[in-house]
Formats: C-alpha cells, sequence, structure tokens
C-alpha cells in the first residue's frame, strides 16, 4: 500500500477509533525535521526559490512542531526554517522564519496501545494565516499520527505521519518533545462552535390580544468559530409560514460551554457540548417568546 493511500486510510479510520472508546492522551509537543523525501503529495510543493535551493544543498532545514492543548481540543502546528543539523526540539522557534502556520479544530484524538502505543488525532484545520507550499489548507481535513515509548519531559516520537486531505500527508521516522497521558479539563472557547448546525425550535409567541400561538421553526445556522453566525430558516407562527428568512447574528461562549446568541433585540442562551456537536438553546429575551430547541453539527 501507499503512503498516500495510509494517510487517506488513517483519516478515514481516525473517527472511529475514537468512538471506540479509546483514552486520550493530555498536552503534548512534537517536533520533527522535514525532508524533500517526507513529502507524499500529487502535487509538488511551492518552495521559495532560495529555500528549495538551501533545502537540496543541505543548508538549511524545515523543522515542523504540532502543539495539542488538551483543555481546548486544539492544536497548533508551526514549520520554520533553521540551519542544517540543528538541535530537535529547536530552543527558540520564535527566532526562526516561519515556513507555515496553521490552527487545528479537534475533533477526535485517542491513544491506541497495539501493537505499540500511539496516538491518532483528526481535526480541521481553523485558520491558516501563514500560507502551507500547497497554499490555504482552511477547512482542509487533519490527521496526525505518531507513536512513542514513554511519556513524558523528554519523549522520541516515531513514525510520525500527518495528513492534510486532500493536498498532501507528510511522513518521517523520528521527532522528539514531549507528551502528557493525563488530559486537562476540557473548556470551551468561541473556536468550540464553529460549522453548520441544523437545529429546532418550538413554542409560542404572545400575540397582538396578549395571548399565546403556538410557533415552530427549523433550518440551519453556520458559526464561524469567531463569534458570528448566519441562519437560514422556514417556520409557522400561529397558522402562518414563513419560509427561507436568512439574517445574521453574533455569539459569546465561555469556558464552561455556556453562551448567548445576540440577533435584533432578541436573546438566546445556549449551551454546547464539549466537543462542539450538540448544542440546546432557550429563548431569554423578548418575554414574549416562549421557545426552545436543539442542534446538531452536520
Amino acid at each position: 500500500m501507499s503512503k498516500l493511500a495510509i494517510a487517506t486510510l488513517l483519516t478515514a479510520l481516525a473517527p472511529l477509533h475514537a468512538q471506540n472508546g479509546a483514552n486520550a492522551p493530555g498536552d503534548f509537543m512534537v517536533e520533527r525535521i522535514l525532508l524533500l523525501s517526507s513529502i507524499i503529495s500529487p502535487t509538488p510543493p511551492s518552495f521559495p526559490d532560495p529555500v528549495l535551493a538551501g533545502l537540496q544543498a543541505g543548508v538549511i532545514e524545515i523543522h515542523q512542531r504540532f502543539i495539542y492543548n488538551s483543555a481546548q481540543r486544539t492544536m497548533e502546528q508551526l514549520a520554520f526554517v533553521v540551519p542544517a543539523n540543528s538541535p530537535v526540539p529547536f530552543p527558540d522557534p520564535s527566532a526562526a522564519p516561519v515556513a507555515d502556520h496553521y490552527l487545528v479544530q479537534v475533533e477526535n484524538v485517542s491513544i491506541s496501545t497495539s501493537p505499540r502505543p500511539s496516538v491518532i488525532l483528526s481535526g480541521h484545520a481553523s485558520t491558516n494565516d501563514a500560507l502551507t507550499p500547497w497554499g490555504d489548507i482552511t477547512g482542509a481535513g487533519i490527521t496526525l499520527t505518531f507513536g512513542y515509548r514513554a511519556a513524558g519531559g523528554a519523549v522520541q516520537f516515531g513514525p510520525i505521519l500527518e495528513s492534510v486531505s486532500p493536498l498532501y500527508g507528510l511522513y518521517t521516522n523520528s521527532g522528539a518533545g514531549s507528551l502528557s497521558l493525563a488530559p486537562s479539563a476540557q473548556k470551551c472557547t468561541l473556536g468550540t462552535l464553529n460549522g453548520v448546525y441544523m437545529f429546532t425550535l418550538g413554542g409560542s409567541l404572545q400575540n397582538t390580544s396578549g395571548g399565546f400561538d403556538p410557533w415552530v421553526e427549523s433550518g440551519r445556522f453556520q458559526a464561524d468559530g469567531n463569534g458570528t453566525f448566519t441562519v437560514l430558516d422556514s417556520g409557522n407562527f400561529g397558522g402562518k409560514p414563513f419560509i427561507g428568512r436568512t439574517f445574521p447574528g453574533t455569539y459569546v461562549l465561555d469556558e464552561n460551554c455556556s453562551g448567548t446568541f445576540t440577533f435584533f433585540s432578541n436573546l438566546m442562551d445556549f449551551q454546547v457540548s464539549r466537543d462542539g456537536r450538540a448544542i440546546n438553546m432557550v429563548f431569554t429575551k423578548p418575554g414574549s417568546v416562549i421557545a426552545n430547541g436543539s442542534g446538531r453539527l452536520q
């Protein structure tokens, strides 16, 4: 089986592995040296000419560092250029020129102990502020897998495979860094609510005579992970249907996974699951609306 086929298979299997109840790791930092031979891709990378010449001449090397925050369920990827034969981990990446940088919203992460201890992580790139040699990978599915021999502050890793579907994979035999096997208490951020959610709401609205008429709606909203969202919905209020409404809004979300939607003059309290996939909602303003509902990430 080719390396590209292996990368594709790992991307597909990672969510299944996590759903089967495997243990999750804590924080980790994995750093490795990327060689031109590390690249698995149907299209060649676009390196600046001086960087490509330096790599081919063996005078510089690219280090890639993954930093996983188990409380936030996010992973930062940083690739940077250093002189050849630099130590791994490199002591001060902030002093090195950045090759590319992106953040991953992690959706599944687990530990396997058979046939040897390894970590399997999958998610999607939420931002890509310094573009990769394949361009902007925002939204791409990302899987990272690596083996390890022990946990602690000085760990040897390997092999290491990152798959950025459908663009490229990067395979290396070894790396070094740190690994905790105790996850931190998970917290939510704005980025926890990110993607397209299907939802339903139901209850009653006050009519002009002071009574309440039944009201239902369903639809979808798209949250951008940075505090804004857009709704598309249809429904019925007291026998009067409405179809295809669309409107924007904003949201806040605290570390305990409780938040508030604001749209027009309305407020809704919500609670989102720590993996960002399920949400409960209830109207809190105005008092003329009595309604609640739920949604799920698609």
